[in-house]
């Protein structure tokens, strides 16, 4: 900067002086050139300013006066030094200003806090640092960073354009500096993100530049990571050719592909997710491009190369590459989803093992009919206690015996009898089969085809522990039909081989007298012929005791056999007359059980418990006669109606409960709670049936068409075969409570039984969520996995179901 710039940036009173200085110096320069030089020796005689003079003894005044003195005389820079001793730093400054030494002035200037005047004295002597010092210290940043700009501090200037908050100057000064990194900071800051995006592109390339010989960019994290800051940058600005190259230089081909994608070049950005060994986004091009299978088929590979099987399974599916999924199902223990795979991708075989190894009967009963497999899909449908298509299964594998044993299990008599006709006299199961023909004729009272089936069975063998009840039921109907004699022959080797067989003693007993009654008729007979009399040919005697209950009609059947509505022709009354499975025979221990546990449900005399009156044996099968409900099963109104309104779920299992206490209190469980058990009366009253029954058949369970209890209301430890109590009824009840308000079971669908042991129980309030919290919880309490966490007695849910409102 010139003098005559920075002297008229200077204040306007300085100005005129100096003016005026400047016009009469050079008219009296060479006239009063040697009296100034006598003046000042003269001045300097008296006392100097310079060091000799000794200021501290003068007076301000003093010192004042031979100031101006030396002004008059154009000693500005001495006239300077007393003002400046006198601490008159602005007279000073502009004494030193004329005497043209600036920098005296510009260090009075900042005594007096005039830093801009300073800096502006040191520009126009070009000592750059300190004018930019002053104003810095001004607080002017933006001009200290020129200042330093013009003095070639380009990065001390760039650093105070940005505290002075110009970014842009501030970003071209650190870009001019080679710091471009920070440069492309402020342009990005500033909105010039292309600038930021070239700015950083130079600072990639000089970074790689700087790379050691041996070191790759693809080695080079800073290197890589400035690539992709350079690609985004590009890429906010929409410059996505210069993104794609930023990004590639850096070996980011998922960034590249995306700036592809924002490009709308779909083929190049597949292809480049690929290249970059990413199929996952290469699949969702594939997809949005309509490719839905390749796409899923690129995913599920993507996860496998990852290790991540599970995640591969979904998209494996989706590719309909199921044998594939079915393996990895396999490999991670998931076998019932293994075999829904095996089973889509049409191994049915594979597909059936593995249902069954999960227990999921009719699945696995159903892929093994497809490969027609029958006598595994028989034993699979049996196991689900689906005995209609297990029948169907055995018949069209030509098994007649088991067809014909299904059919007969479930009351379907004439259909047992024509399957069972089939059996060839050849097959190794003709003789049982015979003897199951010959119960079934038995049971409907045909004795004369009873007798010739049973005959069938025996047919050359000789009596043996083996055979030894069909020879029973051969003497019963030869019995039956009145031929006493070949009855007893029986009954005589049976007893031969084993003499306290069932009852063949006292039938014994009873023939003997029956035809000692015979003898002493065909003796009067003979007497009357003798007397003259016309005799006729004795009639066999029929020994038929009354039947008790008249059969009326079937009124329902299930695991616990067939109901009907019956007359006791004794009392004269309709009963409900239940008869239990056939196969209940099999066991003596279990007939003896139930006759107990029928005297026990007996003595339950409670008006919410069907009554018990009698149970016994009649025709060859096993009874119970009940109090006959006129109404019908929760089941069936749940079946009719779907779920029920809440005031009718209180009342029900308000009574449900009060009966539970009644039987409890005196040791009696039920074992087998359920919708299909709990009858509803016209009457609105609940009347709970079959106690004591779902213990009798606990013995029997391992029998396919015999269930202790069922596995839809089961608790988890009657489930497992533990020792159970009152609690049990307790779970069940919870089940029914949650059929009862939703109209569907917690455990609908898969294997029941798993879930009861290890699923937590669903909420009702998920499927009907304006049910009341607190009956919510009384039913999850009631499902709980252990019986301690559950209701300890039926009074106890009472009580709290007393509280729902």
């Amino acid at each position: 900067m010139s003098v005559a710039v920075l002297l008229a940036s200077l204040s306007s009173s300085w100005i005129w002086i100096l003016a005026g200085i400047a016009a009469a110096l050079m008219l009296i320069f060479f006239i009063d050139f040697y009296r100034k030089e006598e003046s000042l020796g003269n001045i300097k005689s008296e006392g100097s300013a310079g060091p000799a003079l000794d200021l501290d003894s003068k007076s301000p005044q003093w010192i004042q006066k031979k100031a101006q003195q030396l002004i008059g005389l154009e000693a500005y820079r001495m006239a300077a030094d007393l003002y400046h001793y006198l601490q008159k730093y602005d007279e000073a400054a502009g004494l030193y200003l004329k005497g043209k030494n600036y920098i005296r002035a510009a260090e009075n200037f900042i005594q007096i806090g005039r830093r801009e005047d300073a800096a502006r004295i040191y520009e126009a002597i070009e000592d750059h640092e300190r004018a930019a010092q002053c104003y810095l210290e001004a607080g002017d940043l933006v001009k200290a960073g020129d200042t330093y700009l013009r003095s070639g501090s380009v990065y001390r200037a760039a650093r105070l354009f940005e505290q002075g908050g110009d970014r842009l100057r501030a970003a071209e000064a650190y870009q001019e500096s080679a710091f471009y990194r920070r440069a492309a900071g402020l342009f990005e800051s500033a909105g010039e993100k292309k600038r930021a995006g070239d700015a950083l592109k130079r600072s990639c390339e000089q970074v790689r530049s700087l790379l050691p010989e041996d070191v790759s960019t693809g080695d080079s994290r800073p290197f890589k990571s400035l690539c992709l800051n350079t690609g985004r940058m590009y890429l906010s600005s929409g410059l996505y050719q210069e993104a794609v190259e930023a990004f590639e230089m850096g070996g980011y081909y998922r960034e590249s592909a995306r700036a592809y994608e924002d490009a709308g070049k779909s083929d190049e950005a597949a292809e480049t997710y690929l290249k970059a060994g990413d199929p996952f986004e290469a699949a969702r091009v594939l997809e949005d491009k309509g490719e839905v299978k390749r796409a899923a088929s690129l995913r599920a590979r993507g996860y496998l190369d990852r290790g991540e099987r599970r995640e591969a399974l979904e998209h494996l599916e989706r590719a309909e590459e199921y044998e594939k999924a079915a393996g990895i199902y396999g490999e991670l223990g998931e076998r019932h989803r293994a075999a829904e795979m095996y089973e889509k991708a049409g191994e049915y075989e594979k597909a059936g093992e593995f249902f069954a190894e999960q227990e999921s009967w009719v699945r696995a009963a159903e892929c093994m009919a497809r490969i027609e497999d029958w006598s595994k899909a028989a034993e699979y449908y049996g196991k689900a206690q689906d005995f209609s298509r297990q029948a169907e299964a055995y018949e069209r594998g030509g098994d007649y015996y088991h067809a014909g044993e299904n059919y007969y299990s479930r009351g379907l008599l004439d259909r047992a009898i024509k399957v069972l006709q089939q059996v060839d006299s050849r097959d190794e199961v003709f003789s049982e089969s015979s003897a199951l023909i010959g119960k079934i004729f038995k049971e409907k009272g045909i004795f004369n085809l009873a007798k010739e089936s049973f005959r069938l069975a025996v047919e050359n063998q000789e009596i043996s522990r083996s055979n030894l009840e069909n020879y029973y039921q051969y003497a019963i109907c030869t019995e039956k039909l009145g031929e006493i004699e070949e009855a007893m022959n029986v009954y005589e080797k049976i007893l031969l081989l084993d003499f306290h067989y069932q009852d063949v003693q006292d039938r014994m007993n009873l023939l003997k007298q029956q035809r000692t009654v015979v003898d002493s008729r065909l003796e009067h007979v003979y007497e009357e012929t003798q007397a003259g009399q016309e005799a006729t040919s004795p009639q066999p005697v029929s020994v038929d005791r009354e039947v008790r209950y008249e059969i009326m009609d079937e009124v329902g059947r299930g695991g616990m056999g067939i109901v009907y509505r019956a007359r006791d022709t004794i009392l004269d009354r309709i009963v409900a007359y239940k008869v239990l499975p056939a196969n209940l025979m099999n066991h003596p221990q279990a007939l003896k059980n139930f006759f107990r546990e029928a005297k026990s449900a007996a003595k339950l005399n409670h008006p919410n418990i069907v009554t018990v009156y009698d149970a016994g044996e009649e025709a060859g099968n096993y009874y119970i006669a009940m109090e006959y409900i006129d109404g019908e099963t929760l089941k069936e109104l749940l079946n009719r109606e779907g779920r029920m309104p809440l005031k009718a779920l209180l009342l029900i299992a308000g009574q449900v409960c009060r009966a539970l206490e009644y039987a409890h209190g005196r040791r009696v469980v039920h074992r087998d709670i359920k919708s299909s058990n709990i009858m509803w009366t016209k009457e609105r009253t609940v009347k709970i049936m079959d106690f004591g029954l779902a213990k009798v058949l606990e013995e029997v369970k391992g029998y396919q068409t015999i269930a202790s209890g069922t596995p839809y209301y089961m608790s988890p430890e009657q489930t497992l075969g533990k020792d159970i109590d009152y609690r049990t009824d307790i779970y069940s009840m919870g089940v029914t409570m949650f059929e009862i308000a939703t109209g569907s079971l917690p455990f609908a669908t898969g294997d029941a039984a798993y879930h009861h042991v290890h699923t937590p129980p669903p909420e009702v309030r998920s499927i009907l969520p304006e049910l009341p919290d607190s009956l919510n919880q009384i039913i999850l309490k009631c499902m709980q996995k252990e019986p301690e966490d559950r209701f300890q007695s039926a009074r106890e849910l009472f009580d709290a179901m007393k509280a729902v409102r």
